[in-house]
């Protein structure tokens, strides 16, 4: 319940933010960027063998892409692969405690994205995280920071946070390479 309500929050935080903006911003807009990241994966609530609760840290792929219709707003599609098998701590409905196995889960979400200065965005969305024993609904919240390249390409890093419902959390820290394409300046 606590996810839904920061994912309220952040909505809200965008719904205003979007109001004040100019024509000027307008003006560049309706490009495309697609993205190749590496990055690590940051479990918390991870198990070594059978019963060691510890932190994970795995290694990941992410390909993204977004659509910037606003020179300050996007939505994009953003997927990522974490290239390892894992097992995390799982607190069901009743109280009881298991284990969830996880092999090589793959994520995908739809995203909006916020890019309040020349550098940073704010990025919320939502989507599913999909592996053989059983697919989960996420929420995502993250930050990005990049800087442009000549050529229209960029590089930047990013730090996503998971919240997969009535399971488990993971953090992904990446670093990305863009290609910006239909970009007119």
């Amino acid at each position: 319940m606590k996810q839904i309500h920061l994912l309220i929050i952040f909505l809200s935080a965008f719904q205003f933010t979007y109001a004040q903006t100019s024509e000027e911003e307008k003006e560049e807009a309706g490009y495309h960027r697609i993205s190749v990241v590496i990055g690590h994966a940051y479990i918390p609530q991870g198990i070594e063998g059978t019963t060691k609760k510890q932190w994970l840290f795995l290694g990941s792929w992410g390909i993204d892409y977004d659509y910037w219709f606003h020179s300050k707003w996007a939505i994009g599609l953003h997927s990522d692969w974490t290239v390892q098998n894992y097992a995390v701590e799982r607190t069901g409905e009743d109280g009881t405690e298991g284990v969830l196995e996880r092999t090589r889960p793959f994520a995908s979400t739809v995203a909006g994205i916020f890019k309040p200065g020349e550098h940073f965005s704010i990025l919320v969305g939502f989507g599913g995280e999909f592996s053989k024993e059983e697919n989960l609904f996420l929420i995502r919240g993250g930050l990005e920071y990049g800087w442009e390249l000549p050529d229209d390409w960029e590089i930047g890093i990013s730090l996503m946070n998971d919240f997969k419902i009535d399971t488990y959390n993971s953090w992904i820290f990446g670093l990305g390479v863009s290609k910006v394409l239909g970009r007119k300046l």
